[in-house]
């Protein structure tokens, strides 16, 4: 015998009598990811979002809801499905989100995609600081040099693209590029970041890592400023400090590199 008997429904009642109605549906991505700091750029991307209602997307919320510490960027503006020019000022994570609403009103749930910003240069520090007009200047210092010496030590004076043609930064092996530093940012009057980076270090001897309270340009007016250092070997941050610095004119010294260890000393 079959049973012809309709299956009881317990399914609660539509109290409205509304049909369901489907939010959009928003789709996010960035590219190229990665990408390198401070100078490579990217989209995020929004174009595939959509109504599963068949409306129409009117407005694409993106917003940036983490950054890495010491970032100054922002999501560039517009109401576009896609964002760009977006250029990441440090190494390290950048998560977009993206909001789309149809023309019904409705608002899609948030999407998330990341942005990876990776060092290109094998070598990689960076610095910023917590408060502005308190110049802090990043310096590096090649294996056996010293402080303030104008092809030893690379810092604002000799190492900016502008200016390290003047000076013979010709570290490591003679003649190779590859070898030398560069400074690509200098910040004065803001909390930076600066970075100097070498693409393929020499591997005998140690580079030493310190941190210039520049005096002169702005008043030292804090008790202390929390200064940060990052160092990235191969694209991975290997190490990373923040310290209290006062006093116009400090010079203080973070670390020291082995690159022949893949080691970061405390100093």
């Amino acid at each position: 015998t079959v049973d012809t008997d309709t299956p009881k429904d317990t399914s609660p009642p539509d109290e409205t009598g509304e049909p369901d109605i489907e939010l959009p549906i928003a789709v996010c991505d960035v590219s190229p990811n990665p990408v390198s700091p401070p100078f490579e750029s990217a989209t995020w991307l929004g174009g595939d979002s959509y109504d599963p209602e068949g409306g129409s997307i009117v407005d694409y919320n993106w917003t940036l809801i983490s950054i890495p510490g010491g970032s100054t960027v922002s999501m560039p503006s517009g109401n576009d499905a896609n964002r760009s020019p977006f250029v990441p000022d440090m190494a390290g994570d950048y998560i977009g989100q993206l909001i789309v609403t149809s023309e019904s009103g409705l608002e899609s749930d948030p999407c998330e995609v990341t942005l990876n910003s990776t060092p290109a240069e094998n070598l990689w520090v960076e610095m910023y600081w917590e408060f502005p007009d308190d110049d802090m200047d990043l310096h590096l210092i090649a294996p056996g040099g010293t402080y303030n010496n104008l092809v030893t030590d690379c810092y604002y004076a000799n190492c900016t693209p502008e200016l390290e043609w003047l000076y013979d930064m010709d570290w490591g092996s003679s003649g190779y590029e590859g070898d030398d530093p560069s400074l690509d940012l200098d910040d004065i009057n803001g909390t930076g970041p600066e970075n100097i980076n070498i693409l393929d270090p020499q591997t005998n001897g140690k580079y030493t890592v310190v941190v210039h309270d520049y005096r002169g340009s702005t008043p030292d007016v804090y008790d202390a400023n929390n200064v940060t250092v990052n160092i990235y070997l191969n694209g991975t941050l290997t190490w990373t400090d923040t310290r209290p610095i006062s006093g116009e004119n400090t010079v203080n010294e973070f670390a020291e590199i082995d690159w022949s260890t893949g080691t970061v000393i405390d100093l």
